[in-house]
């Protein structure tokens, strides 16, 4: 059964709250930096569209027989929405045992053609996970995300198993389909853009529903719009951080530098800004300082960087 993060999403708008935060025990403060979750425009549109696949009318029920994409670049925050998502239809006990309106698995690169289905086992907390072949694991299998009531599979890092074109992807993309032929439940498969290509290649997978795609935004340089997006969600986690003052993440002098290290995605920044809050919390400083920041990013340089970001900065965040 997987056990998602606590995700902090409370932000913190006065000075006690932040003293109070600060003040916590070391293990929780690293706990509130390491599952920060700034719930941005752009986030709450993806957790939208994922509402939407799964419901589509208001006040209906749970769709039936589609299969959808959640699209994004590496770090793009995909399993972020997909993962809050999940964590908003918990497991529940019923008169007749545990049932999962939305299961989320995660595919691997080690995985062998059979994993899928013996991972939906495993995922439902199964006791044990029959030893059986190839075309009866996929039965047995979606005959227990009926039993365990699953309204909505998500397979996330789904480009582990469709950038093969072996057997593992076509037998993995079978019990995808038997799922979505039997109609109890909506398929969402999450990945990188160049699953999009993979899954056009399966018409049998694209003709559940005509393959509706959902895309995570990124990041250009070159726009003024995206540097204001980038800025507005670096305040945003600001706020979240267990810190007495804020760290100045969204001001003008760390923007270029944020922009240097993104790629595109707010996923390497967050790696940047989760090791400084971690030396400032070692440190007991009040916030996030340039220092640390250049510390952070220092050491994620590749051996032919030509760049140290946060070599500079305004006084105050020194």
């Amino acid at each position: 059964m997987r056990v998602f993060p606590q995700f902090n999403v409370t932000a913190m708008v006065t000075s006690e709250q932040r003293a109070e935060a600060a003040s916590r025990p070391p293990a929780e403060r690293q706990a509130m930096v390491r599952d920060v979750l700034f719930r941005s425009d752009d986030f709450l549109a993806r957790l939208k569209d994922v509402k939407r696949f799964h419901m589509p009318v208001d006040g209906g029920t749970p769709d039936v027989g589609q299969v959808g994409a959640l699209l994004g670049d590496y770090r793009s925050g995909k399993s972020f929405v997909l993962q809050y998502f999940a964590s908003k239809h918990p497991p529940v006990q019923t008169e007749t045992g545990w049932e999962y309106p939305v299961l989320y698995v995660e595919a691997r690169r080690d995985w062998n053609s059979m994993s899928l289905g013996r991972e939906i086992y495993d995922a439902t907390a199964a006791a044990a996970i029959p030893n059986l072949s190839t075309a009866t694991i996929n039965k047995m299998a979606t005959t227990r995300l009926m039993k365990m009531g699953v309204k909505l599979l998500v397979i996330d890092d789904a480009h582990a198993i469709l950038n093969d074109r072996g057997q593992r992807r076509t037998v993995a993309m079978s019990l995808v389909k038997y799922v979505a032929d039997r109609r109890f439940c909506n398929i969402l498969l999450a990945g990188h853009p160049a699953i999009e290509k993979a899954m056009m290649e399966i018409p049998e997978i694209e003709g559940r529903g005509g393959l509706p795609r959902f895309r995570m935004r990124k990041y250009d340089q070159n726009s003024v719009e995206d540097r204001e997006r980038l800025q507005y969600l670096l305040h945003g986690v600001d706020r979240l951080l267990p810190f007495r003052e804020l760290s100045g993440l969204g001001e003008n002098d760390y923007v270029a530098d944020f922009f240097h290290i993104c790629r595109g995605t707010i996923g390497w920044p967050m790696n940047v800004i989760t090791a400084a809050a971690f030396f400032a919390i070692n440190d007991d400083s009040p916030r996030i300082t340039l220092q640390h920041l250049r510390r952070a990013a220092a050491e994620r340089l590749s051996v032919d960087a030509d760049y140290v970001p946060f070599g500079r900065g305004g006084d105050r965040h020194a």
